[in-house]
């Protein structure tokens, strides 16, 4: 199996590889360095939503805390 991982690799390693002009990568950048933003932003938001979850429903769930006079 390692024999044929070396030949794969070996044979992808003669791939020829277009890369772009610099506007190219530029306009690239422009439209995707926003949507990775908001991806790590949702990924923190994520992060924190998870442990406030994780702190209020022992809570909720225990009765310690008591949200029957809340309204919605």
């Amino acid at each position: 199996l390692v024999g044929s991982e070396m030949c794969i690799r070996d044979r992808i390693m003669t791939y020829p590889v277009v890369l772009p002009s610099e506007e190219e990568l530029a306009g690239f950048n422009t439209i995707a360095s926003p949507l990775l933003e908001q991806i790590y932003s949702n990924r923190a938001e994520n992060k924190r939503l998870s442990i406030l979850r994780d702190t209020l429903l022992p809570k909720l769930m225990s009765g310690e805390i008591d949200v029957s006079a809340v309204q919605l």
